[in-house]
């Protein structure tokens, strides 16, 4: 008989630091040699990019970069040529050179194990992962997202434990431990591919309420709001918060054109969500990855407590701020605590987020039932519900 999950989870927090270490330091070499024999990056996106910049530092030069777009092939970055798999397996064909994996991006829809199985067909045999070369060599490579060093998950341990104690059903618990592990380990077999199940808003997550009041926290162009209105839920109001001065313009007329056919209602704001009130300063350039607390745009931050004072008190709150979410929920602990809205938080974009932004709702308002849903491959788009009593759906209630 399997172990359970309980003793799964203390199996590998019960690994030594010293084991753990170890690994960071030889699984690289093990898995490709040494840097010193010649390699690839598979990838020459802006991840491979990073990558290469950092070798060339260090002093190590990829023989080239292979990569699935045929747009790419045939030319050549920082003087480094680019081909496809097959060209490069046919050129090195006696003797092929080990392989970075430098492709690991939450806007792709396959597995890793399903990117990595071509290149064994053509005769790779030595492949690492971008993970394995960051826990290497981490200065400038880590923290990538929810990539970082697998001895910084032991200390945590005990929260971990917390935190797995209060999931409300097997699944959640089941991609609770896989994540650990993946954490531990870099074992992408063990992360499932993308939930059918809409993000944020699916009803298998939380019942609808005709009087929804909507904060979408990290709004982007709209898209969510998009989402939730095709979901055909109920609302009062729908307030979108976005600190990019670019993608608050597209969200601005992305509004416009749902505003006829869904009746009023929607509103837009030119404004970051966090634990402050004031200036901040965000990342410029727009797109969807654009993090708060650094960059060269200073945009106006204020907090949930005081949205509620200002617009009203937030019966759902949809939070996608790359990495600032604890800041964001430590703005809105009042609410949170008294009104306990439903929650819907992104939990990938840093290491610890599976486990300390659970731990930190439940210690606001300790009655939430608490689940996980992978909405994207690879650990991308994990997004961390919290629901009240009254709001489970019968069928899991």
């Amino acid at each position: 008989m399997g172990m359970s999950l309980d003793e799964r989870l203390d199996g590998l927090l019960g690994e030594s630091l010293e084991s753990v270490r170890a690994r960071q330091v030889n699984t690289l070499e093990q898995l490709l040699g040494r840097l010193e024999q010649p390699f690839v990056l598979f990838g020459a996106s802006h991840l491979g990019r990073k990558v290469q910049d950092r070798l060339k530092r260090l002093g190590y030069a990829p023989r080239a970069f292979i990569d699935n777009n045929p747009a790419l092939w045939g030319t050549q970055i920082d003087s480094v040529p680019v081909f496809s798999p097959k060209q490069l397996a046919e050129l090195d064909r006696n003797a092929l050179p080990g392989v970075i994996c430098t492709i690991w991006s939450g806007h792709l829809a396959d597995r890793m194990p399903d990117r990595l199985a071509p290149l064994r067909r053509l005769g790779f045999g030595r492949i690492a992962l971008f993970g394995h070369l960051a826990w290497r060599f981490p200065q400038g490579l880590l923290p990538h997202y929810c990539l970082d060093l697998p001895e910084k998950v032991l200390p945590d341990a005990q929260r971990i434990r917390r935190a797995f104690a209060l999931l409300g059903d097997e699944e959640s618990r089941q991609l609770f431990v896989d994540h650990v592990e993946w954490r531990l380990f870099l074992n992408h077999d063990l992360l499932p591919g993308a939930s059918p199940r809409q993000i944020y808003f699916d009803r298998h997550f939380s019942t609808d309420f005709p009087g929804e009041l909507v904060y979408d926290i990290g709004a982007f162009n709209g898209d969510s709001v998009a989402d939730y209105l095709s979901r055909g839920r109920g609302y009062r109001e729908i307030h979108s918060f976005e600190p990019s001065l670019a993608n608050y313009g597209a969200l601005q007329r992305h509004l416009d054109t749902l505003q006829p056919a869904r009746g009023r209602g929607l509103h837009a704001h030119h404004l970051a969500v966090g634990d402050s009130s004031g200036e901040i300063l965000i990342e410029s350039g727009g797109g969807p990855s654009g993090r708060v607390g650094r960059g060269d745009e200073r945009v106006p931050i204020t907090t949930i407590d005081e949205l509620a004072g200002q617009i009203g008190a937030a019966t759902f709150i949809k939070i996608d701020i790359e990495g600032f979410e604890p800041q964001c929920l430590a703005g809105g602990r009042r609410l949170i605590s008294e009104n306990h809205p439903v929650m819907a938080v992104s939990a990938y974009h840093l290491q610890d987020h599976l486990w300390s932004l659970l731990l930190q709702l439940h210690d606001y308002y300790p009655d939430y039932r608490f689940s996980l849903c992978p909405h994207v491959s690879d650990g991308w788009d994990l997004v961390l519900y919290a629901v009240p009593p009254d709001r489970i759906p019968s069928q899991i209630a």
